[in-house]
């Protein structure tokens, strides 16, 4: 089972073929999406809700504390046909890892 802690350990791996990412929908600000790596060079993606509670909470509370970084690139989710900007660890948190 994927922990908090499992979460935020993936989310700093950003190369590596596990890696998770979280994005928030361009058009609803409440709404988080964990992608993941798929094959054939594809993401698959689940909105936040999908996981533990403790993991929702956990990126509610990291954005809004500044410790998810929003792209403001938008991007297409071609497996959901929205729009979202990615979240990012700031780069001086991903260099510790």
């Amino acid at each position: 089972m994927l922990t908090a802690e499992k979460f935020e350990a993936m989310l700093a791996r950003s190369n590596h073929p596990d890696y998770l990412h979280v994005a928030l929908d361009a058009n609803n600000a409440n709404q988080f999406y964990i992608v993941g790596n798929g094959v054939m060079v594809t993401t698959v993606s689940a909105p936040v809700e999908n996981c533990l509670p403790e993991i929702a909470e956990y990126v509610v509370v990291m954005f809004n504390s500044g410790g998810l970084i929003k792209d403001e690139e938008r991007r297409l989710f071609l497996d959901r046909n929205i729009l979202v900007h990615y979240l990012s660890l700031p780069a001086a948190h991903q260099r510790k890892v």
